[in-house]
């Protein structure tokens, strides 16, 4: 299937969760995992059990042309992405945070450095001044 978002629209797919079904855009604001069981993981769990509970096998019938499984074979499709589209963002942040911390460190390092040019350079202002006052 090239586009399970199409297809969730037109065929109105929804996903299950113990408070109610969602729509995929719904699913975006859910997290990965949490303690509520409100949350991605528990959904494509749900899904999953569904989807092993509608496999039974027919030796007459062609198990593609059964709609159920397909409807729920691009629900878990259309979680799955959601799931990994929100691993990449996680990964993406935490990489963002890591080069925000090693240009902070960076600016105290060299501001760091400027500061004891400054100390060393009025370090020698205020000898030359002493042996002037010598002199």
């Amino acid at each position: 299937m090239s586009d399970i978002y199409k297809f969730a629209a037109q065929n109105g797919l929804r996903f299950p969760l113990k408070r109610g079904d969602l729509v995929a855009e719904q699913l975006f604001q859910l997290p990965l995992k949490s303690q509520s069981g409100f949350d991605l993981d528990t959904v494509a769990r749900a899904i999953n059990s569904q989807l092993k509970g509608a496999s039974e096998e027919s030796f007459v019938e062609d198990p593609s042309s059964d709609p159920r499984k397909l409807a729920l074979s691009v629900s878990l499709d259309i979680v799955k992405d959601v799931i990994k589209t929100k691993q990449e963002e996680n990964r993406a942040a935490l990489a963002r945070l890591a080069r925000s911390a090693e240009r902070k460190k960076l600016l105290d390092a060299i501001g760091a450095k400027k500061d004891q040019q400054l100390t060393a350079a009025l370090m020698e202002e205020l000898e030359k001044k002493l042996a002037e006052l010598d002199a």
